[in-house]
């Protein structure tokens, strides 16, 4: 685009997709636990496996010949272990111990090691890791790639989604990107992409601390680097095996570099929250919604995204995108907001 402020100077996206790949080729192959554990089913089943985690309603284990294999949380009557768990409830209480189950059934046993034993509804469980497991397998994450192309303008529409978390006993790690490219034969070529971290250190009764720091570019907003640095507070209201509910308020630092405009600084107030809907039955599906605003005098901006995903083969699954960027008061003759929807492919591991 050109005008009487000059043309708009292009910020490469090379540095998102430098970080895409370093993120999504690093090694994670680590050595299995022995098949120690017992799961029983609500069919009558009893599997000798290794349980990898409990996370989303869904139990990740892994069995010789299965391999691999996810199984709804509500499927499950008892479960088993000599090794240390992390066990997470409603509530946002954490216990560590041994896993048994009740005589009464229909209860989890958790037996730490010198100490007295605490019996929980298995319903209640919204958690579970092993203890002593290495980083790698304390990670999740997931990609996909989106692509489309319109014969009559010759337009191509690229997408690519990426997402990794890593949670400890007091701290969670997580990254997500979102890079968008379009294409056509009679106009330039527009970029859209966004770096997100995050750091927080949680506390008792679903209490956490907030780090968080974000790089923007879109060049249908004539944006050429957003940097956004700050921190919070924040609470998750709700959280079971079908669904989960946070919100955060706090204060960044904002940097921006527009096309034709001076580069301006300013601390903003940010007040966000996060809505998740997943497995409600035997239907490997999520839908996540996450919604950030920022406040300064005279001005207010929203970021929105939402996914819905549907698992299929395991761990690949289809994905229907959609971003939402609002500003109320927008470089001179800017554009107020921009959005987009995508459908992709992806894995998640």
């Amino acid at each position: 685009m050109s005008g009487p402020k000059g043309r708009r100077r292009r910020a490469p996206a090379s540095w998102l997709l430098a970080v895409v790949a370093a993120w999504l080729f690093v090694p994670a192959a680590t050595a299995a636990a022995a098949d120690v554990d017992t799961v029983r089913l609500k069919n009558g089943d009893r599997l000798t496996c290794e349980i990898k985690k409990l996370d989303q309603g869904v139990l990740s284990i892994s069995a010789d010949p299965l391999g691999k294999v996810s199984i709804h949380w509500g499927e499950v009557v008892g479960v088993g272990s000599p090794r240390e768990f992390e066990v997470t409830v409603e509530s946002g209480a954490r216990y560590y111990g041994l896993l048994s189950v009740s005589a009464a059934g229909g209860e989890l046993v958790v037996t730490p090691a010198g100490g007295a034993a605490v019996t929980l509804p298995l319903m209640e469980v919204t958690g579970l890791v092993p203890i002593g497991t290495t980083v790698w397998q304390r990670m999740d994450g997931s990609v996909d790639v989106g692509f489309s192309l319109a014969q009559a303008n010759l337009e191509t529409h690229w997408t690519l989604n990426g997402a990794t978390s890593y949670r400890s006993r007091r701290f969670r790690l997580a990254a997500t990107i979102a890079s968008q490219l379009t294409a056509r034969e009679d106009t330039d070529t527009n970029s859209r992409n966004t770096l997100s971290l995050n750091g927080s250190r949680l506390f008792e009764n679903n209490w956490f601390a907030t780090l968080l720091a974000q790089l923007q570019q879109n060049e249908e907003l004539d944006l050429n680097l957003r940097t956004v640095a700050g921190g919070g507070v924040g609470k998750v209201l709700s959280q079971t095996n079908h669904h989960m509910a946070a919100l955060y308020s706090g204060v960044v630092g904002t940097r921006e570099d527009f096309s034709g405009e001076p580069i301006t600084s300013r601390a903003e107030i940010a007040v966000g929250g996060q809505v998740d809907f997943f497995t409600p039955g035997t239907v490997d599906f999520s839908l996540t919604n996450s919604v950030v605003t920022f406040y300064s005098p005279g001005r207010a901006r929203i970021e929105l995204q939402s996914a819905w995903r549907h698992t299929f083969l395991s761990d690949f699954y289809w994905s229907l995108n959609g971003v939402e960027s609002f500003d109320s008061d927008p470089p001179e003759a800017g554009k107020k907001n921009d959005y987009s929807l995508s459908v992709s492919l992806g894995w998640k591991f």
